[in-house]
């Protein structure tokens, strides 16, 4: 073989490597791909951006996304991405606990402010908030307690509540509920109304001043539509 021959030969053969090389990255050329990615934004027209700038269109079983989901990814010959949906949700056994926010309690702390969460599907979470009082509170602004993640709008939602050694005339139990307004947004309550069930039976909003024991306690618990 003449020197012109290997030379030909040795550049056909690294022209092929490069050309290799260059398609195993290029989703037009190995016709597709798939990955993990996080959810940064979620559109109104059936799409999400991903954290790191990848605009996907949701397929109809990907519903009710949430900043933060970790989602797969798929990608077309023709450079377009798809959002498949979320990963497994964590089995019945797994809960996520997390520290609630507490809006409007004055000078209240708490021996205890935690939570625990669990979401099941669906765009349903599953949320249970414990706060015990201990140094009490003040103020006339109605407290406010932050869900894990944001809450649907596009109705009134109301989780179950429970206080005792707080509200009226402090010493008693009461009932109520934690409501999302359709005017609010977020994740965060709007008011935690409790019914009395001291002589006066009365029914108020829980403010800062509310919060009038040392060892009072508020829970709520149950679960609402995600936004």
């Amino acid at each position: 073989m003449s020197s012109s021959q290997s030379v030909a030969r040795a550049l056909a053969d690294a022209m092929r490597q490069e050309t290799v090389r260059v398609g195993s990255g290029t989703a037009t050329v190995r016709g597709g791909d798939g990955r993990l990615a996080v959810v940064g934004t979620v559109g109104t027209d059936g799409t999400i951006t991903t954290t790191d700038g990848i605009i996907a269109r949701r397929l109809e079983m990907y519903r009710n996304p949430v900043v933060g989901d970790v989602i797969v990814l798929s990608v077309f010959s023709s450079g377009a991405w798809v959002a498949v949906g979320r990963q497994a949700q964590p089995a019945a056994s797994d809960w996520t606990t997390y520290t609630p926010t507490v809006t409007n309690a004055g000078s209240a702390t708490w021996t205890t402010r935690t939570g625990w969460w669990q979401r099941t599907g669906n765009g349903l979470v599953n949320v249970c908030v414990y706060l015990a009082v201990n140094a009490v509170g003040s103020g006339g602004g109605l407290v406010m307690v932050d869900m894990p993640t944001a809450v649907y709008r596009g109705t009134r939602q109301v989780l179950t509540m429970h206080t005792e050694s707080v509200g009226p005339n402090g010493s008693h139990v009461g009932n109520g509920q934690a409501v999302f307004f359709t005017s609010g947004s977020g994740g965060t309550t709007d008011r935690l109304r409790t019914s009395s069930n001291d002589a006066t039976n009365r029914d108020l909003n829980i403010t800062g001043a509310d919060l009038v024991s040392s060892g009072g306690t508020i829970t709520i618990q149950g679960w609402y539509r995600e936004a």
